[in-house]
């Protein structure tokens, strides 16, 4: 009974993962290419896998390249000032600009990892370095920097400001780091 047990575990550790990933996989993929999938349904008359996608791909790419010509990017500069306008809008639109062009832009924010000594034990924690410039808070002192520490197994956690003294900048990559905090510490 126990090489049973042994057994079904060493299913679930096998298949877990590889099930997890192909779901959430073919969600975004179905997601993505319905976004004008559907359309195209309608007037090709046919559905044809991935056509949504591809087509998605190319509009973000050509918008990507409008955004860098001249005239464009004084279009997107109106778009994205009357936007700014609007309340509670401008608050949402913010937000989502300032992540993405954090995740995604020239000036990558999660890109050092460090290790926060926990004031009053010897206990540390692991997160990211979100920004150094915390001028806007004021009375806050400019030995400070905010660190991002993800929790683990959700999508959820804590925006620190501590003194750089108590931050440690380690030579590791974000894609181990957040393997090893989402994981709980189990990966890495």
């Amino acid at each position: 009974m126990k090489r049973l047990a042994k057994y079904f575990v060493n299913g679930l550790i096998t298949m877990v993962p590889i099930l997890l990933t192909t779901y959430i996989v073919l969600k975004v993929f179905n997601f993505l290419d319905g976004l004008l999938g559907r359309y195209l349904i309608e007037y090709l008359g046919i559905k044809i896998p991935g056509l949504g996608l591809l087509i998605t791909l190319v509009i973000i790419t050509a918008v990507g390249f409008l955004a860098t010509a001249w005239i464009s990017r004084k279009v997107l500069s109106l778009i994205d000032h009357l936007v700014n306008k609007i309340p509670l809008i401008k608050g949402v639109y913010g937000t989502i600009k300032d992540t993405v062009n954090s995740l995604l832009g020239d000036k990558k924010s999660f890109s050092q990892v460090a290790l926060v000594d926990l004031p009053g034990t010897r206990a540390k924690i692991v997160g990211f370095v979100s920004t150094e410039d915390l001028s806007a808070f004021g009375p806050i002192d400019a030995d400070h920097i905010a660190v991002y520490v993800p929790q683990s197994f959700q999508v959820a956690g804590f925006t620190l400001l501590v003194p750089r003294a108590d931050v440690t900048i380690l030579e590791m990559s974000p894609d181990e780091a957040w393997r090893f905090i989402l994981s709980a510490g189990v990966a890495g």
